[in-house]
């Protein structure tokens, strides 16, 4: 492959640009893909830390899970998965509660025994008599709605400050359809993915997948470049997967589109969490949940059985341009600027498709990502 050479250019490493890249290079397209970050697979990248044997998610904890053999088949391919079952304890006035809420966390909160039934009956009457106390018929906003699904107690335990925390917002000013519901199980099963057929961990770490994806000789890769440095060099013929953002794009010429961030406190301690994550619903802790890495490999029983931990504690934090943008604030008012955005990528860039969470502006798990990017390759080569 030339310099520029290519008929598909995907910007973006990450699971979703992956995924198209290696589709359309196994259909015999010729695909370059660039990334301005130093390394591969995005905010799913992983390394290994020699002196633990640890892998490190860089950006963040992340969980395969997925109700979708398509998708399941696809990623098998390129890596194996160990059996790793995700369960969350939230911290609330020092003690642990399983989330998301069960009937032991609904009992330990209250200090009751109940029942499966008893507890269903408990919760819908606290969520009726707390409504009606406060006046809510119509909930208007996420703490309105959150109050009328499972009562003022459990709302203020779980779900009010943990809330408030990562969208630096009362909660009063979110939409209520945020919350369409919450996942209340009046059972002591504790998987936080419970629908999940297959889920796990992959036992080569996250990065390993994107270098088997884009292992093809039909895929050129380019570390280190930022599109804006070289679209003037590129073939009117040549096709644009953006995996970016496209008000950065544009240099925020229509506005800056909602976003919030991350960043992460790392460190290596033998005071780890004894799990995988531990959320924090208080409102006096300053971040949301912290990661114990060496939890997800278990796999490797003499990497979790070590007394060093990796422990990254994670902030929230406000967006900033040329910043990490990791969760778009779905609104009217930011639905209606990314489409003034898509109008003007037609008019300037007319071979460029948008794609992954970052183009999208949508939050995707990673199965419905590789979902999405499965169907737009398909669609690009019968085109």
């Amino acid at each position: 492959m030339g310099e520029f050479e290519c008929d598909y250019l995907v910007v973006g490493a990450g699971i979703f640009g992956a995924t198209v890249a290696e589709r359309l290079a196994n259909a015999g397209k010729k695909v370059l893909v660039i990334d301005r970050r130093d390394h591969l697979a995005g905010n799913i990248y992983s390394y290994t830390d020699e002196a633990t044997g640890i892998e490190v998610h860089k950006y963040g904890s992340h969980i395969f899970h997925t109700e979708m053999e398509e998708v399941w088949g696809y990623i098998t391919q390129f890596i194996d998965f160990n059996d790793y079952i995700h369960t969350v304890n939230t911290r609330h006035d020092g003690k642990l509660y399983p989330m998301p809420i069960n009937l032991d966390t609904i009992n330990l909160l209250y200090g009751t025994d109940m029942g499966a039934k008893e507890a269903e009956k408990f919760v819908e009457a606290e969520a009726r008599k707390d409504a009606e106390r406060l006046g809510i018929t119509e909930p208007k906003n996420f703490e309105e709605k959150g109050i009328s699904l499972v009562g003022e107690k459990l709302y203020d335990a779980f779900l009010k400050n943990y809330t408030e925390k990562q969208w630096h917002t009362s909660a009063r000013n979110l939409s209520a359809e945020i919350l369409k519901r919450i996942p209340v199980r009046f059972s002591h099963d504790n998987r936080y993915f419970i629908t999940a057929r297959h889920q796990g961990i992959p036992k080569n770490g996250y990065t390993k997948i994107v270098e088997n994806m884009l292992d093809n000789r039909n895929i050129g890769v380019k570390l280190g470049v930022d599109f804006k440095d070289m679209k003037d060099e590129l073939s009117e013929e040549v096709r644009i997967i953006y995996c970016g953002q496209v008000d950065e794009l544009f240099n925020y010429e229509l506005g800056v589109l909602p976003w919030r961030s991350l960043r992460f406190e790392e460190e290596k301690t033998e005071d780890g969490l004894g799990e995988a994550v531990i959320n924090e619903a208080d409102k006096d802790v300053p971040y949301t949940r912290a990661h114990d890495y060496k939890y997800y490999q278990v796999d490797q029983p003499e990497v979790v059985a070590q007394k060093v931990s990796i422990v990254a504690r994670e902030y929230p934090a406000d967006f900033e341009k040329g910043g990490e943008a990791y969760y778009p604030v779905d609104n009217e008012e930011s639905r209606e600027l990314y489409g003034r955005y898509i109008e003007l990528c037609k008019e300037q860039y007319p071979n460029m498709i948008l794609g992954g969470r970052l183009g999208a502006y949508k939050y995707w798990d990673m199965d419905v990502a590789i979902k999405n990017a499965l169907k737009l390759a398909e669609d690009l080569v019968s085109d």
